[in-house]
């Protein structure tokens, strides 16, 4: 601090001496000033330092607009931190993101922005994982690729600096390029170092088996640190090859429509998906596959024989819409146009849930592999058998394939909707979709959701779901009340029987008197009747709750009968819920009794088998 207040004073003293000798000599008052004092001991010092970053110099540190301020504001803190005197003058370092305009103030650039020096520290990189820390005039650009990188960019350059106790310096003067040795440098493949394969594409490639050896050239840069050399297949083959689409090197390996399969043959790693977006998948589950291993990846043959999102999409059950994301698919229960409507309802994230999915299929293979992005109440059936419950979303089990077996998956019902990753069966395993012989559409609040159930089995919808060999779409939605905005005509789903369970949520909270509770039930169960005219609806009234006192709606056996009325009038069958599941504590969760806990869905779902045996047909 006095080192800095000294200087300011000499070159305040200085300037006055100037101004006092220049004005005696009767020179023009627009002459400037010439400062010689302490400017060669302030260059070498600066030279021998590194970047002046503090003093007068006032460095922005710029990050893109939208991205990387977490890494930008570590550089902030840093400064901040490591200079005292900026506490007292925060003018200094400001943070800001590249929609400032460049004021021609020094300034530090984090990630990609909009400035010319951050391009140029592009430039640098001669692989997709190093990073750049580029200086020119009054400026410090740092760059990478990957958020992953750009933050141990940022960590090097946080490294560097220094304060003497009176300025800032960063170290470097010059250019650096912090050069990425690998995630695993020496991996190899059948004891062969993978930076010594080469990838080979037809010579004839089309604009996909093109874009995936660029992808598949960046994730192996990643594994070893090595950018791997594309060639095509006109060249003369080597031993050691990655082969991308139908080259003359791979006449016998076609891709299949049940698979996506890579390969490992005489050195030659080969990918065959069964339609173009299979190379994606395949690319990351190599990477998977790498890290697995750690990093020494053999054989057998087959590394990665995995269901070709084809075959994936016939074998699930209970979904109305399949959107594939970059390496899986995602399954949803409700459309497009329904998460719209229940976000507006402040839903959205009840509507995502996975509640109702399944996989389905007979296979005489003797593994099973399944992968899901996350989830922790997963459940497999071998034969209608629950024999497994997953807490990572991963199922690796043994089979019997003296005969073919019945596989069914349950997604989790209460959770954020998961990413099916993968399923693997045995090479050349045959599958085959279940077939149901019902098809039920059931609504419903979070006791249809299967709120407080173990497992998705063990809710009630589910459980009547089996009971009656039925294929279902279950759009149990907590906090659910009857929104007739939420039917969308538009499902591929044509249900012989609907299952409605709404109004408890209705008559304690959501409606505001018994006339309005009426026009919304009434609304939505004419709106399924003119969407389903065929369908045989089956309207549920609410089950017993313990905090059954009248409110603003009336009282709770009124809103029964109501509701009751309302469903008839359309041709619906009532059945009367307050005699599922018994009125005692145990059957409940620890709330307000409200939610079944799975005793209590057992009944749930026996009772209802009972009262509609007669009509299911």
């Amino acid at each position: 601090m006095l080192k800095r207040l000294l200087a300011l004073m000499l070159s305040f003293l200085t300037v006055i001496l100037c101004f006092t000798s220049c004005a005696s000599n009767n020179a023009p008052e627009d002459a400037e000033p010439q400062i010689t004092e302490n400017v060669e001991d302030t260059n070498s010092e600066s030279t021998a330092k590194g970047i002046l970053l503090s003093g007068e110099n006032r460095y922005r540190i710029v990050h893109p607009h939208g991205s990387n301020k977490a890494l930008a504001l570590k550089v902030y803190d840093k400064l901040v931190e490591i200079d005292p005197i900026a506490l007292t003058k925060p003018a200094y370092y400001s943070l800001v993101s590249d929609k400032s305009t460049d004021n021609g103030a020094p300034e530090i650039l984090v990630g990609l922005t909009n400035r010319d020096e951050s391009s140029n520290a592009r430039q640098l990189l001669t692989s997709p994982y190093d990073f750049s820390i580029a200086v020119s005039e009054n400026k410090i650009a740092i760059f990478a690729e990957t958020e992953e990188r750009l933050d141990e960019a940022v960590d090097y350059f946080i490294s560097l600096i220094s304060f003497d106790g009176a300025d800032v310096y960063y170290a470097n003067t010059e250019n650096y390029v912090g050069i990425f040795e690998g995630a695993y440098p020496d991996a190899s493949i059948d004891g062969k170092l993978l930076s010594s394969f080469s990838i080979v594409i037809p010579a004839e490639a089309t604009e996909t088996e093109k874009q995936a050896a660029s992808l598949l050239t960046k994730t192996l840069s990643w594994v070893c640190g090595k950018k791997l050399p594309t060639v095509n297949d006109t060249e003369a083959s080597t031993e050691l090859e990655i082969i991308i689409g139908k080259t003359n090197r791979t006449d016998n390996y076609l891709p299949g429509e049940l698979n996506d399969r890579l390969l490992l043959d005489n050195g030659k790693l080969i990918f065959a998906p069964s339609d173009e977006s299979g190379y994606t998948r395949l690319i990351n589950r190599l990477k998977d596959k790498i890290i697995e291993s750690n990093g020494s990846l053999k054989s057998p043959d087959t590394i990665v024989d995995s269901l070709s999102f084809h075959t994936l999409r016939s074998v699930s059950f209970g979904a109305v819409n399949i959107t594939e994301q970059e390496n899986g698919l995602r399954f949803n229960k409700c459309t497009a146009l329904q998460l719209s409507e229940w976000e507006k309802c402040g839903r959205l994230t009840e509507a995502s849930t996975s509640t109702g999915i399944k996989l389905d299929f007979y296979t005489n293979s003797a593994s099973l592999y399944f992968k899901a992005s996350q989830g922790t109440k997963f459940e497999l059936f071998v034969n209608g058998e629950s024999i497994e419950r997953s807490t990572t979303g991963i199922f690796d089990v043994d089979l019997d394939n003296a005969s073919e077996n019945r596989i069914t998956i349950l997604f989790p019902n209460h959770e954020v909707n998961s990413t099916l990753l993968d399923v693997r069966l045995d090479e050349g395993a045959t599958v085959t979709p279940y077939t149901y012989e019902h098809k039920f559409l059931i609504m419903g609040d979070s006791i249809t959701q299967g709120y407080l159930a173990a497992t998705d089995s063990l809710s009630w919808a589910n459980r009547i779901t089996r009971m009656f060999n039925a294929e279902s779409i279950i759009q149990g939605i907590s906090s659910g009340c009857f929104y007739p905005s939420t039917i969308d005509p538009s499902i591929d789903f044509d249900p012989d029987y609907i299952f409605v369970a709404y109004g408890t949520n209705d008559w304690s909270w959501c409606r505001k008197s018994m006339d309005e509770f009426k026009f919304y039930a009434t609304e939505y169960y004419e709106k399924l009747r003119e969407i389903y005219p065929d369908a045989q609806i089956i309207g549920i009234t609410p089950i017993w709750r313990k905090d059954n006192d009248a409110t603003a709606v009336g009282e709770f056996d009124n809103m029964c009968a109501e509701l009751k009325a309302i469903i008839e009038s359309v041709g619906g069958f009532a059945v009367n819920g307050v005699d599922l599941v018994p009125h005692d504590r145990k059957y409940y969760g620890e709330d307000i009794c409200l939610h079944p806990n799975n005793y209590g869905f057992d009944h749930y779902a026996n009772n209802l088998y009972e009262a509609v045996k007669d009509i299911i047909k």
